[in-house]
């Protein structure tokens, strides 16, 4: 992976220079997404495999609810490639021309020309994200390309989809850390205590990751896969907790069944995930290393008898990197004992692990799925002393509810509303009662000091991290594209370091409209995304609301 900052300078030079790059950058995915003829059809997204979060894989997560493809677990993704095989929708739906299109563009047998992507963001007054990452999008314009190749031979199958970013990442008022120098870019309660910076630094901001690409083989019955791509686990669609794509992929190895196994009783499905986690500049190294040793379990089962019930859980375990190397021990982390529930001072190494309970249950006759996700972070209760699960099953917990009810499908239109809520508000018996005079929020963790990150950026969902949120949403989906509204409310924070008078803190919470329309064109497509947002009370100063429109275009698609 490359990563590098540009040199500080005046912020106005950096802001110039920023601004020049991206209209470059914006006019030269002009150049190569002109539309194409009209007459052709193309898959969705990349036209590569199925990208979590993505267009392909939200679609048909619908399709599945209103029992047009077979029911198979959705807590664990990417999919695999016979599973995706499965995916087909033989019946009319609005979008049958972009599920099983004749051809990509190939370049050789069994090679395709991925379809490039671009996207341009701009915020007004304070970064907000929209979509999964690596991008951040910050306070200013942002621009963001994607491109590549997918091959396909047999039981093995590649992608190469780089992506790069650079964010103006122009200058706005910062919440008060109390911390000096770099730090102050910091998190806003514990600038020492996680990777998740309000600000990358004072001038703009640029990545070039490896983006969606793998290497696959894949049994029919067992996969394993070297990839950077973003994984997910659990059935959330909008607020994932342990892990999600806000903060894109890491290198790592999975390996797993290549579909649920059956076991008479239940059928199976479960993967091992190993890989790297790096930092940004702006959280403090743990014994002179700037990476740290991922690794983790999640599992499935799909009871006999009871068609699309989901159950599952997994665990994900953060180490610093071992100064001697990988061991075989450090491979058997995940299937071993032990959920770190004991005192703190019993931590053999310098390890954060993570877990979670989830079920899902779609009811294709009814059009109607409903799910749920327990999250628990490791060492809870007070410190000196055993805790019991059963007298505090909240502690350093969070959790995510949801369901989406599909109204109409045909092969004209189909219709989509949805609700998920998150809350990882600390418990209030928790509140002051570790020893520590501030309540100690989920991802963050004493030995590990990047907390449950990836460059500076959440692993799990920005709203769970001590705060809480909702969205609610309607999609319309026809054979021109799709639109969207929905309405959310996430609360941020409500306490900081520097603020003493907690008794007149107002919390911190935003308020948002998102608006989206997806149009096809032959072989290309287009978004366009407006989200006008209110943050009330910013940075905990009362009556301080702050108005923020967030613009998106995105294009995708080639000029042939």
């Amino acid at each position: 992976m490359v990563s590098f900052r540009m040199s500080q300078r005046q912020p106005c030079r950096a802001a110039c220079t920023a601004a020049r790059a991206i209209a470059r950058l914006t006019l030269s995915l002009g150049l190569f997404l002109v539309p194409a003829a009209v007459n052709a059809q193309a898959r969705l997204d990349l036209e590569g495999f199925i990208e979590v979060g993505g267009e392909a894989e939200r679609y048909l997560r619908v399709l599945q609810i209103a029992g047009l493809v077979p029911l198979t677990p959705w807590s664990i993704q990417p999919f695999t490639p016979t599973q995706a095989s499965a995916f087909r929708a033989p019946n009319p739906n609005p979008w049958s021309a972009r599920l099983n299109p004749a051809t990509g563009f190939a370049l050789a047998r069994g090679v395709e020309l991925l379809r490039p992507k671009g996207r341009v963001i701009g915020n007004s007054s304070f970064p907000f994200q929209d979509g999964p990452g690596p991008t951040w999008a910050g306070r200013g314009l942002t621009a963001e390309v994607q491109a590549g190749v997918a091959a396909s031979w047999g039981m093995i199958s590649a992608q190469v989809a780089p992506l790069a970013f650079i964010a103006q990442n122009a200058s706005f008022e910062l919440a008060n850390n109390g911390a000096s120098d770099g730090q102050q870019y910091g998190d806003a309660r514990f600038p020492l205590g996680i990777d998740a910076p309000q600000r990358f630094g004072a001038s703009a901001y640029e990545h070039l990751l490896p983006g969606t690409s793998f290497l696959t083989i894949d049994t029919h019955f067992l996969v394993s896969s070297l990839t950077s791509a973003p994984q997910q686990w659990g059935p959330a669609r909008d607020y994932p907790l342990v892990l999600g794509p806000n903060a894109g992929g890491f290198p790592s190895l999975y390996i797993g069944t290549s579909r649920p196994f059956d076991l008479w009783l239940f059928k199976v499905h479960a993967r091992a995930v190993y890989g790297e986690l790096t930092q940004s500049a702006f959280s403090l190294e743990v014994d002179g290393q700037r990476r740290r040793f991922a690794s983790g379990l999640v599992t499935v089962i799909t009871p006999r008898g009871v068609p699309g019930l989901e159950l599952g859980g997994g665990r994900f375990i953060h180490q610093t990197w071992p100064n001697g190397g990988l061991t075989l021990a450090s491979f058997r982390r995940p299937l071993s004992a032990g959920l770190n529930i004991t005192r703190l001072a019993d931590n053999p190494a310098n390890e954060n692990q993570v877990a979670s309970l989830f079920a899902r249950w779609a009811f294709p006759s009814a059009g109607v799925e409903v799910y749920g996700e327990m999250y628990r972070e490791d060492y809870p209760g007070q410190f000196h002393y055993a805790p019991s699960l059963v007298e505090k099953p909240d502690d350093l917990a969070s959790f995510t509810i949801g369901l989406q009810r599909v109204f109409s499908i045909g092969s004209q239109r189909a219709r989509v509303v949805r609700a998920e809520l998150v809350n990882g508000e600390t418990s209030h018996q928790e509140r002051g009662t570790r020893g520590f005079a501030v309540p100690i929020p989920p991802y963050t963790h004493g030995r590990v000091t990047q907390g449950h990150t990836l460059n500076g950026l959440l692993l799990g969902s920005p709203e769970a991290y001590g705060g809480a949120a909702w969205r609610l949403g309607l999609d319309e989906y026809t054979p021109a594209g799709r639109q969207s509204v929905s309405l959310e409310r996430s609360l941020r924070f409500d306490w900081l370091p520097t603020r003493t008078d907690a008794t007149q803190v107002r919390p911190d919470v935003v308020y948002a409209v998102r608006l989206e329309r997806l149009r096809f064109h032959g072989r290309s497509d287009y978004s366009f995304a407006l989200i006008p947002a209110v943050d009330l009370n910013r940075n905990l100063v009362a009556g301080r609301n702050v108005f923020n429109l967030t613009a998106v275009i995105t294009m995708r698609g080639w000029a042939y």
